[in-house]
């Protein structure tokens, strides 16, 4: 191969992996952003009891979520099983 060529692959594979590593953190972000319902965790309004008992179904939970977000979100599994 000519000097010239092994150039421009070695700029395209870098250019690849910083595009992988940029989209890598802003998903890293955005999962971080979304433990932003940890900051009423321990507050002074805590809803202690909140939910007496399971709720009975998705409107129900939805309902308690509304109030007072105390569930972690759901975050997709993106890795493949193996």
């Amino acid at each position: 191969m000519i000097t010239g060529e092994n150039e421009i692959i070695q700029k395209e594979n870098t250019d690849k992996s910083l595009q992988n590593k940029r989209a890598a953190s802003v998903n890293n972000q955005k999962i971080i952003d979304s433990y932003d319902y940890l900051s009423n965790a321990a507050s002074t309004q805590d809803c202690t009891g909140l939910i007496p008992s399971a709720p009975q179904n998705e409107e129900e939970l939805e309902s308690y979520n509304a109030l007072y977000k105390f569930q972690p979100p759901k975050i997709p599994n993106t890795k493949a099983d193996h």
